[in-house]
């Protein structure tokens, strides 16, 4: 998309980039109007009815200090759907902490930290949802995927296991909209160092600690900064924290597996991926504490 003008109320806008990042499907774009820059996202129609519902929880957050996207613009045209959102400036922290492993990255951490936890106050709610239902439902899905791949990880044997014998864990949990797909990659860092919480979806509501699955991603590269968003959401972690956190871990690492293309390169990929998660909770994944602590 070269132009906006088949969207006749973007035609105030014009196109800075476009953005490859991501894998919604959704195209997506950097705007610019009268020296500010904005996010637009197009998708298919059929999508337009769940876009429309992060669209507008995103309203949440209006009247907060949260470093999030505010909304702008929504529209459908005869098969599309489009958002306009406020951008939110910064590098993903990814890259930041990519770019050189050997620093501190714990007040980095610490700022994620606070920024997700502002998140999660925000969308409290008395969903009402039987979150254990919910987790019972992707666990024997995740489970059931994994026995199909006919190849065992280290560690597999012994979290199936704990999912199976701490599934308690999951009733009763308190509700917020989730961010969904809370990582390093969806944190950016301003040249003030400010951080920033980007393509936040709103579309699921549950336990908020369940956001923490996307921290695997970052315990690779740096323990300080996994420990900075552990302790800039809680001050002090509470007890029940940990063995909530090592279920989730282990789902994650699950979840993972049904993801890809499936070709043996692809699944061997995977493999190495979802080992090195349950790894954090050590050898066969029999440990309390995971190890960065």
């Amino acid at each position: 998309m070269s132009s906006l003008e088949s969207f006749t109320e973007l035609n105030s806008y014009t196109v800075a980039e476009r953005i490859t990042e991501g894998c919604s499907g959704d195209e997506k774009y950097r705007l610019e109007k009268n020296g500010k820059y904005y996010l637009l996202r197009v998708g298919d129609l059929a999508k337009a009815a769940e876009r429309k519902k992060e669209y507008d929880r995103l309203r949440t957050y209006e009247n907060t200090d949260i470093n999030t996207h505010r909304p702008i613009l929504f529209g459908t045209t005869e098969n599309q759907f489009y958002s306009v959102v406020s951008w939110v400036d910064g590098t993903p922290v990814m890259d930041v902490i990519k770019k050189d492993v050997s620093k501190d990255y714990y007040r980095l951490g610490r700022k994620a930290g606070r920024e997700l936890h502002k998140l999660h106050l925000a969308g409290q709610t008395d969903a009402g949802k039987d979150w254990r239902d919910i987790i019972e439902k992707k666990a024997f899905a995740f489970l059931e995927n994994y026995h199909n791949r006919r190849t065992e990880i280290p560690g597999g044997s012994h979290a199936e296991q704990y999912i199976l014998e701490n599934m308690h864990l999951m009733a009763d949990r308190p509700q917020t909209v989730m961010h969904g797909d809370f990582h390093w990659n969806n944190c950016v860092v301003d040249e003030k160092g400010n951080v920033g919480i980007i393509d936040f979806s709103g579309k699921e509501t549950g336990d908020p600690w369940y956001d923490f699955g996307g921290l695997l991603w970052a315990t690779e590269y740096s323990d300080s900064f996994v420990n900075g968003q552990i302790d800039g959401y809680f001050g002090a972690p509470p007890d029940l924290f940990w063995p909530i956190f090592k279920f989730y871990v282990a789902l994650y690492a699950f979840e993972h597996l049904t993801y890809g293309n499936k070709t043996p390169e692809d699944e061997k990929i995977k493999g190495c991926n979802a080992a090195r998660m349950l790894g954090v909770f050590g050898k066969d994944f029999t440990s309390e504490q995971p190890l960065f602590r």
